[in-house]
Formats: C-alpha cells, sequence, structure tokens
C-alpha cells in the first residue's frame, strides 16, 4: 500500500492551510514521516503458520443443507491419534482456517481467503477432530437472531420456521440437528449463549484467557471469546481440555494465570454449594412468563443435589447492562468496522490479512449493502465516536466498581443462576419485511448475558429438560472468574440428575 500526495489533499481538504503550506507538509511526510510505515510493510511478519495437514473444501450452494447452516464445507486431513479423534465439528466463519473461503456473513468479504490457521484450529487438528466445515455466521457476528447473514435464514432445527439465535447461528443449527458432534461458537455479548438457549444444546463461554481468541474476527478484546457448543457435557468438557491454554500471542490470556484439567477434576458432587438466583434477571419487559417459570422450577432441582438456593437481588445488573451495551456499539464501529478488528494497545498478535480485507470493504459507501441491524449499530457507535463526550472511557470507569460489586457477590455463591435468553425463539421474518422488524428482531435476547464478557466470568446456557413448553429454554449458570471447572461440574451434575 502506498501513499499519495493526492490522497494527502483530500484528506486534509478541511483544515484551512495555503496551498503552499500543504505542499510543504506533503514533501515533509513524503521524506520522513511515511518512511516508518514504508518500513512496517516491508518488515512486518504475517503469520501463515497453518496445520501440517492437507485441505480440500466446497463453497455453496449444497443439496443437503437442510437447515441454510453450512457456508463451506471442508476436508481437513488431521492428527492419526488424540481425544476428538472421530468427532465431527463445525466452527463458526469467523474463525480463520487458512486458504479456505471466509465470508463473516457477508458478501463485501467474497474472495478471501485466510493466510493462517486460528490457534483453535490447530489444537483441534491436532487432537483429531474432523473439522467438516464452517458454518455460517450472522453478518459481522453482531445479530442475536439468524437473518441478517447474507447467505439467507438459518433455520431452528428444533423449530422450522424459527430464529437459530446468533450470531453464531450457523454453528448451534448443526449441533442441534446432530450434523456434527460439537462446533466452536464465538461470543461478544451472547451470540454463544443465544443460538445454545433457542436450538436446545449447551452452550460455554469460558472466562477470559481460558482459551486463545488468536486468529478470531474481533469486537473488543474486553468482550471476545470463543467456546465450544454440544448436545452433551462430555463433548463440552472434552473440547475444553483440548482448547484451553496459553498460545502466547493473545494478551486477553494474560489475566488468567491458572490451568485448567477439567475432566480429570469433575466432580458431580455438589452437596453444600449454593445458587444465587439473580432476581433483576426475571421478569424483565420483554421477558416471557413460561421462561421465567421453567427456569426456576428446573434450578429448584439443584436443591435435590444438596445445594442451597437462594433469591438475591442485584440491583447494578441494569447499569452493567448499559456498560456493555456501550461498549459492544462503540467498538463495532470503531474497532470492526474502522480498523477490522485491530484495535491499539492489546498486545496481541494481529492476523493482518483479515483486517486489511475488511478496512478494504467496510468503507462508507457499502454500509448500504450491510443489514439493517448492522447499520443502525454502526450509526450508533459512529454518532457517539464522533460526540465530545468519551462513552467508552465513561463505561470502563463504570465497570471498575461494578466489578467489584459482583466480585462481593461471588464470595458468598459458587453459582449465580438466571434465564439466558428471557423469551423463546422468534418467528423468522421476511427478509424484505420493515426496517424496523429487521432491526428489532435481533435484539433482546443478549440482555442477561453480555454482563459477564464484560466482567470475564465463565457462563453456559444449559438446556431445560425438566418443562413441558414445546420449544427449548435455556438457563444460564454463571461462576465467578476463572471459576470455569464449577460452571461445568453444576452443568454436568444437572445433565445426570434424573
Amino acid at each position: 500500500m502506498g501513499f499519495n500526495k493526492k490522497e494527502f489533499f483530500k484528506q486534509i481538504k478541511d483544515v484551512e492551510l495555503s496551498q503552499e503550506q500543504k505542499d510543504k507538509y506533503w514533501q515533509m511526510l513524503d521524506e520522513d514521516f511515511l518512511a516508518t510505515f514504508r518500513d512496517v510493510m516491508e518488515y512486518s511478519p504475517v503469520l501463515t503458520n497453518k496445520s501440517p495437514y492437507k485441505r480440500t473444501y466446497k463453497e455453496r450452494p449444497f443439496t443437503d443443507d437442510k437447515y441454510n447452516a453450512w457456508f463451506v464445507k471442508t476436508k481437513i486431513e488431521h492428527a492419526a491419534s488424540g481425544p476428538l479423534l472421530g468427532k465431527k465439528v463445525a466452527v463458526k466463519d469467523n474463525i480463520t482456517i487458512a486458504d479456505v473461503p471466509m465470508q463473516i456473513g457477508t458478501k463485501l468479504l467474497d474472495g478471501y481467503r485466510p493466510q493462517a490457521d486460528a490457534t483453535v484450529i490447530r489444537r483441534l487438528l491436532a487432537a483429531g477432530a474432523e473439522i467438516t466445515g464452517k458454518a455460517v455466521s450472522e453478518n459481522l457476528f453482531v445479530a442475536g437472531s439468524s437473518f441478517s447473514a447474507d447467505t439467507g435464514l438459518v433455520q431452528n432445527p428444533r423449530l422450522p420456521g424459527y430464529s437459530a439465535g446468533g450470531s453464531s447461528s450457523g454453528s448451534a443449527a448443526l449441533v442441534a440437528s446432530g450434523e456434527v458432534d460439537l462446533a466452536l461458537g464465538c461470543d461478544q455479548t451472547g451470540s454463544i449463549r443465544i443460538p445454545a438457549s433457542w436450538c436446545g444444546i449447551y452452550g460455554f463461554k469460558p472466562s477470559r484467557g481460558v482459551i486463545p481468541y488468536t486468529g478470531i474476527g474481533s469486537v473488543d478484546q474486553l468482550l471476545d471469546y470463543v467456546g465450544p457448543m454440544a448436545q452433551t457435557m462430555n463433548n463440552i468438557i472434552l473440547v475444553m481440555d483440548v482448547l484451553a491454554g496459553p498460545d502466547g500471542l493473545d494478551s486477553r490470556q494474560n489475566e488468567m494465570q491458572q490451568t485448567f484439567d477439567f475432566a480429570n477434576n469433575l466432580t458431580t458432587d455438589l452437596r453444600g454449594k449454593k445458587i444465587g438466583l439473580v432476581k433483576e434477571c426475571f421478569g424483565l419487559k420483554c421477558s416471557e412468563k413460561v421462561v421465567d417459570e421453567t427456569v426456576r422450577s428446573n434450578i429448584l432441582a439443584f436443591e435435590k443435589m444438596g445445594v442451597s438456593v437462594e433469591e438475591i437481588s442485584l440491583p447494578e445488573f441494569d447499569q452493567a447492562r448499559t456498560v456493555v451495551d456501550t461498549m459492544n456499539t462503540l467498538a463495532t464501529y470503531r474497532q470492526l468496522i474502522k480498523n477490522g478488528g485491530s484495535s491499539i494497545g492489546s498486545g496481541n498478535y494481529y492476523p493482518v490479512d483479515l483486517s486489511e480485507a475488511l478496512t478494504q470493504q467496510l468503507k462508507s459507501e457499502n454500509y448500504q449493502k450491510l443489514p439493517p441491524i448492522v447499520q443502525v449499530i454502526l450509526y450508533s457507535g459512529m454518532l457517539a465516536d464522533h460526540s465530545a463526550t468519551d462513552y467508552y472511557g465513561r463505561a470502563q470507569n463504570m465497570l471498575v466498581s461494578l466489578k467489584q460489586k459482583f466480585a462481593q457477590v461471588m464470595e458468598k455463591f459458587d453459582i449465580l443462576a438466571m434465564p439466558a435468553t428471557p423469551f423463546t425463539a422468534t418467528k423468522l421474518p421476511a427478509l424484505d419485511g420493515s426496517l424496523e422488524e429487521l432491526v428489532t428482531g435481533s435484539m433482546g435476547m443478549d440482555t442477561n448475558l453480555g454482563v459477564f464478557n464484560a466482567l470475564g466470568y465463565p457462563a453456559i446456557s444449559v438446556p431445560c429438560k425438566f418443562t413441558a413448553h414445546e420449544k427449548p429454554i435455556g438457563m444460564q449458570l454463571v461462576g465467578g472468574f476463572g471459576a470455569d471447572q464449577t460452571v461445568i461440574d453444576f452443568a454436568k451434575a444437572y445433565e445426570d440428575f434424573s
């Protein structure tokens, strides 16, 4: 990429400088200051390491894609042995697989092929997993429903005609339909747990830093997570032991100092443990009564396992929701839309081929090609970003005290519990529906979820087993920072309970 005088003059057209001053500034830039950028282009390494396994792929359309959940199907050689041998795995299409098409839900990325494998891809293949393809991601992985991807509606296998949830929509649909044993989703404010809740599967967002995020499309370092989705806790545990641990490239992992051995440390004896039932997560304006009632009755089942369940009030939850919504909106515009996922000062390795592909396409002249939910988020972020008020900084400052409040609560309880999504899967709209319908149809489902992204806490959506309702309902179990084993123990104990 080069620099030219014409582009410079275009960028400073509103700066009150004489033509002589502009010419002099350009001369100084060209001869001195821009030299450092040219050197970076010449010498900066681009990570091209990938697993040494041959790979082929098949692109859409597919005749056997009943739920419209596959973006691309792959055949990748893998290790001849390992804990995931014989397991079919799909990964969300914001996770890079070298030389395999990647679209992240938008045709603006047509033709893009990543240069490297994400860390999680290398670990899956080394463990013997059969990565059978990439699952549809909602457009730029921002929507909570499953109708924003340019590849079309993703159907809920449990409820055809209804949303599979988002933004890891394809991952959830492929797991729920039984086409794969497990899938990886990514979660900024609930994008693993929303579709897990609506599709009736397990979806686990680990603590910040447990699984490296290297090589995955990013929104915000405090909100980014990758995690497993499966129909059984055994598969969740199996893949967590494969994926957990530092890779030396992701600064999100700097805060996580402990190590994990989930299978060997598993215990389903919960006697003496405590659950806090969070009052502020029930009875919301968007809540369905059947969801509240079902989740409460299923959480009370833990009492039969020797767990004490106490309803608690966390009045700070509403404020925490505000903080997360502000952070997510601004980060989507600042980091994802403007900078392709790269941020300043994070200390991460940057998948620059991905960020450069995104920034080349996500120009203002292409905004109208994005779905309404993406546009409304980016316009909100744009307005806030160009305001004289530092909304992101103010939200971050609020987060400091909120972390203290939540930490104090977690000292008293092993698990916090609440509905994962406050309402059940919604009907898929017509893609030529009203602008309002296409925006609001992707909102509200993350109201109990995003808080725990900002806090860094582990959280899982568990399908309620004691229910007469025809739609899947998920309950969310949350542990304190680093208490991933506790969350897994509770989810597994519930799965085994009858």
